[in-house]
């Protein structure tokens, strides 16, 4: 209910406030989002957000607001697992992606 006004309903980082963040959010069905990215990065990223990286975390820049303050540990993994429930990927383990049969 909190992802889709930026990630919208299809998790295409599409939402209706899209156009107004930048970086804009991410889109969970492209293969090379979701299916690159760790679980723990994944529960770091929504816990701690975008707002106050050091310059140095430009590659990771993003606009994500901070989640750790309105949401518990268990419902930011519940979060976590829906995302890769909802699109059919599994998270990169080992350092190498893989993607779940029959994934988008």
């Amino acid at each position: 209910q909190n992802c889709f006004f930026c990630h919208g309903d299809l998790l295409a980082g599409d939402g209706p406030f899209a156009r107004a963040v930048t970086p804009p959010p991410a889109n969970f069905q492209d293969p090379g989002t979701i299916a690159m990215l760790q679980e723990s990065f994944l529960f770091w990223r929504i816990a701690k957000g975008g707002p106050g990286l050091p310059l140095e975390g430009a590659p990771w820049d993003s606009a994500m607001p901070v989640w750790e303050t309105f949401l518990t540990e268990e419902e930011i993994w519940s979060v976590i697992s829906f995302l890769y429930d909802y699109t059919g990927y599994e998270p990169r383990v080992g350092g190498h992606a893989a993607p779940a049969e029959g994934a988008k």
